[in-house]
C-alpha cells in the first residue's frame, strides 16, 4: 500500500512539473517562464523592469525565476530531463554539449536571419561561427560580451615610472616585467593577484595556446601542448606565485580574492574579464585604475577569449518559442542592453550603441574595445566539445597546486592536465565519426 501511494505521489510531482513547463495562454494572455542563473538583488531588478515594460508593450507576462549559480547546472538538468525547462533561461555555453545532445534547446537561425546586421562582428564572425563550429547550430544569444583585459594599479604605475599605453598594447615580457617592477615587499605591494584556486589553469591555457597559434588539438586529437616552449612557459607563468610576486595564500584565490585584493591595494595587476570594471568604478578613484589589453605572443598575436558570461536560449519545451524570441530581443534593444552592460560591466551586442561614450574610446571599456576590434586578435580554441566541467571544478587547478606545493614537478602536473583532455576528445572523436577539430577564430 505504501509503495502504491509513493507511486502515486511520484506522478502527481512528475505531472505538475511538466504542467508547469515551458509557456502559459490564458485566453489572449500569454505568459513566459523566465530562468536567471546568477541572481542578485541588481539583477532581479533590471529584469523585473524590463518585464513590466514589456508587458506593456506587448501583453505578454514573463515571470521571473533564479537559481543559485552553483546550483544552476543540476536545478536545470532535472528541468530538463522532467520536461519542464522555462522558455527563455540565461545560460553558460559550457553547458551546450549536454543540452544539445539532449534536445533541450531551440536552434535560433530562422529567428535571427535578416538581422545579423544588427549584431557586433564579434558576435556574427566569432561567437556564433565558433558554436555552429561545436554544436552545429546557434542556440545562444549574448547578453553582453566579455573580454579579457589586464587591471592594473595605475598610481603605482607612475610612482615607479612604469608607462603604460592600452593603445600601444604590450608583450607578456613587458607584463611579467611590470608584475616585478611592481612588487614592493616594504611597502606590502605584490605586482599580481594570482588565481590558484578553481579556474586557474584558464589563463594558464590561454598563454600557452600563444605557442600553437591558438590551438588545443591537430586534426587527429593529439594535444599540442606538450612541446619544450609550452613546458616553459608552464614554470615562467606558476613563477609568479613561487617567486613571491603575488601573497602565499593566493594559491586558494578565485574570483572574489582576486578582485578584493586588487581594489583593496595588496596586488598590483589583475587577469580578469570587463565585468570587474564596474567593481573598480565603484570601489576605487579613477586616478587608481586603467586596464591594458591582453599581452602578445611572440608571433605578435593577441589570444583572448572573447565570450558571453552568460547567454539567453529558448527551451524546446516552450509552448511560445516565437514569443520567448520577443522576449530576447527586446533584452537586447539598445536602451535594455545599455542598462544592462553597465550593471555587469559587458560589452553590448548590437550595432545601434556605438554613439554611447561609456564605451567608446575614451570610455573605462576602451581596452576591452580596442581587442574586439584589433586585427591581431585571435580567440584560442576551447578545450574541446565534451564535457569538462569536472575537470575544471576540480583537476585542472588541483594538479597545478599539487606543484606550487612541492608535491609533484611541472611537467608531470602539466602533462597530468594535458593527457586527460587529449584522452577526452579523442573518445569524443570516436564516439562522433566526422566531427573537424575546432580551429581559432582570427579577427575579421
Amino acid at each position: 500500500m505504501k509503495k502504491l501511494l509513493f507511486a502515486v505521489i511520484l506522478v502527481a510531482v512528475l505531472t505538475s512539473l511538466v504542467m508547469a513547463g515551458g509557456s502559459r495562454s490564458s485566453g489572449s494572455t500569454t505568459t513566459l517562464r523566465f530562468l536567471d542563473i546568477s541572481p542578485s538583488p541588481a539583477r532581479q531588478e533590471f529584469y523585473q523592469s524590463v518585464f513590466a515594460a514589456f508587458r506593456a508593450e506587448t501583453g505578454i507576462t514573463v515571470s521571473y525565476e533564479s537559481t543559485p549559480w552553483d546550483d544552476a547546472a543540476n536545478k536545470l538538468t532535472v528541468l530538463g530531463a522532467s520536461n519542464s525547462l522555462p522558455d527563455v533561461m540565461t545560460f553558460w555555453e559550457g553547458w551546450l554539449g549536454q543540452f544539445t545532445q539532449a534536445g533541450w534547446v531551440v536552434p535560433l537561425e530562422r529567428y535571427i536571419s535578416g538581422t545579423e546586421h544588427t549584431y557586433t562582428d564579434s558576435v556574427t564572425k566569432k561567437l556564433w561561427p565558433k558554436q555552429k563550429q561545436l554544436y552545429g547550430s546557434i542556440y545562444t544569444v549574448p547578453d553582453g560580451l566579455m573580454v579579457k583585459g589586464i587591471y592594473v594599479r595605475g598610481d603605482w604605475a607612475r610612482e615607479i615610472g612604469l608607462n603604460l599605453d592600452p593603445a600601444r598594447g604590450w608583450t607578456y615580457d613587458e607584463y611579467f616585467d611590470a608584475i616585478r617592477r611592481l612588487t614592493d615587499a616594504g611597502k606590502r605591494r605584490y605586482g599580481v593577484s594570482y588565481r590558484g584556486a578553481r579556474g586557474g589553469f584558464d589563463p594558464i591555457s590561454v598563454y600557452l595556446t600563444g605557442f600553437s597559434g591558438g590551438r588545443f588539438y591537430d586534426d587527429q586529437g593529439n594535444i599540442l601542448l606538450k612541446n619544450q616552449d609550452a613546458y616553459e612557459g608552464f614554470v615562467k607563468w606558476t613563477n609568479l606565485y613561487l617567486e613571491g610576486y603575488s601573497p602565499r595564500d593566493s594559491i586558494n584565490w578565485g574570483f572574489t580574492e582576486l578582485v578584493d585584493n586588487f581594489t583593496g591595494g595588496l596586488t598590483g595587476t589583475l587577469l580578469n574579464d570587463s565585468e570587474v570594471a564596474a567593481t573598480c568604478q565603484e570601489s576605487m578613484r579613477d586616478d587608481q585604475w586603467m586596464v591594458m589589453p591582453m599581452p602578445r605572443s611572440k608571433d605578435g598575436k593577441i589570444y583572448n577569449t572573447i565570450n558571453a558570461p552568460y547567454s539567453y536560449s529558448i527551451s524546446t519545451h516552450s509552448k511560445n518559442p516565437d514569443a520567448a524570441w520577443q522576449l530576447i530581443e527586446f533584452l537586447n534593444r539598445a536602451d535594455n542592453s545599455i542598462r544592462y552592460c553597465k550593471m555587469g560591466g559587458l560589452i553590448p551586442i548590437k550595432t545601434d550603441i556605438a554613439g554611447d561614450p561609456t564605451f567608446g574610446a575614451n570610455g573605462p571599456y576602451s581596452a576591452f574595445v580596442l581587442q574586439l576590434n584589433d586585427p591581431n586578435t585571435v580567440i584560442p580554441t576551447t578545450f574541446g566539445p565534451f564535457n569538462y566541467t569536472d575537470m575544471h571544478q576540480g583537476m585542472m587547478h588541483e594538479e597545478v597546486q599539487k606543484y606550487l606545493l612541492g608535491q609533484q614537478d611541472s611537467k608531470t602536473a602539466l602533462d597530468n592536465i594535458l593527457n586527460e583532455l587529449e584522452r577526452r576528445m579523442k573518445q569524443y572523436m570516436r564516439d562522433n565519426p566526422g566531427y573537424r577539430i575546432e580551429q581559432p577564430l582570427a579577427n575579421f
